[in-house]
């Protein structure tokens, strides 16, 4: 077992350099190379592809690499998958059942569910992947016209849970069952529970396995109507709090127009993130991206010592959604606002 594990290693890292260089031919050679040598396709895709452009991420959060960087290299490693595709093709299905992939309305980091689709290809699925950015009422149309036996939803971004509520109900309507999966959903899927799916994966292996049984159906989710009201009171004030909040934190700094519009949408994303954890009623959502908040260097972006200002005027501009201002008082979320934390 050590010899394929070095090799893994040893690929993924020469895969990375060609990323890092731009070089979408040096990178398709690399994977390409590694399934004439031996390796098994779900092994090229997860623990090379997948795993350099987990680096990738940290790199560019590291600020070690740009956002353009990272975006290079995300289509580059698309255009592998499809040439990894193309070398070795899925066998015909095996008539385990057929599925839906795609990702949430919002959420245009298609790259996690074009994996997941290519892997359970391979694991016998008759697979359709939908893309990037789903919403769900053309979602409730693929599945009136075509009925597959499962959906599995990808996001990266808690942001988009109430995304992923429309899409459970879209399911449900249907009768079918819905995977979750991704970062979204919380470190161990907890938010997959809350907004009603049936079952959450961390990654395609585990969703592939999973899949191997039939999903228990869930209950309807723990979003109540007070959590609604307030997410779609947040959402609808984004606007006002996003100008409101920018014009305290930097009073008196003087106008740079780059700066203002990083941290505009870095006021943005808090607003967002806020809402989500509202809507699925669970503080440690909101502070762990506080915490992150800390570890990514954007020049002009918000930074941690600016962070308790920002949720100390949240707190008073939102006295009229009492839910929202409990979680912002949270310990969870004070804590995260302390300059030590770190995610």
């Amino acid at each position: 077992m050590t010899a394929p594990t070095t090799s893994t290693t040893g690929r993924r890292a020469d895969y990375l350099d060609r990323l890092g260089a731009s070089d979408e031919e040096g990178a398709i050679a690399v994977a390409l190379a590694a399934l004439d040598a031996g390796l098994d396709v779900e092994t090229v895709l997860l623990d090379v592809v997948a795993e350099a452009q987990r680096e990738v991420g940290e790199r560019w959060a590291a600020g070690s690499w740009t956002v353009v960087q990272e975006h290079i290299a995300t289509h580059i490693s698309e255009r592998v998958v499809s040439a990894v595709a193309r070398h070795r093709p899925a066998d015909p299905p095996t008539g385990i059942g057929r599925i839906a992939v795609a990702c949430l309305d919002g959420e245009w980091h298609a790259l996690p569910a074009r994996l997941l689709a290519e892997v359970l290809a391979r694991h016998g699925w008759e697979v359709t992947f939908l893309g990037s950015s789903v919403p769900a009422a053309q979602l409730a149309v693929h599945l009136h016209e075509t009925g597959p036996d499962v959906v599995a939803v990808s996001s990266s971004l808690p942001s988009r849970l109430p995304a992923a509520r429309r899409m459970v109900e879209a399911c449900r309507a249907s009768g079918i069952p819905i995977l979750a999966g991704g970062p979204a959903f919380g470190p161990q899927g907890e938010w997959a529970g809350a907004v009603g799916a049936d079952g959450w994966a961390p990654d395609a292996r585990a969703a592939a396995a999973l899949l191997e049984n039939t999903l228990p159906r869930r209950d309807d989710g723990r979003v109540d109507d007070v959590s609604r009201e307030e997410q779609a009171l947040l959402q609808t004030r984004r606007p006002e709090l996003v100008a409101g909040l920018a014009a305290r934190v930097r009073a008196g700094h003087g106008t740079d127009p780059l700066a203002d519009d990083q941290l505009a949408d870095d006021l943005g994303h808090l607003v967002d993130f806020l809402a989500a954890a509202v809507y699925v009623d669970d503080p440690g959502l909101l502070a762990r991206f506080l915490r992150w908040v800390g570890t990514v260097a954007v020049p002009g972006g918000l930074a941690r010592e600016e962070l308790r200002a920002v949720v100390e005027d949240l707190v008073e501009r939102l006295g009229d959604s009492p839910r929202t201002v409990a979680l912002l008082r949270s310990e969870p979320v004070q804590e995260a606002c302390s300059p030590a934390a770190a995610a």
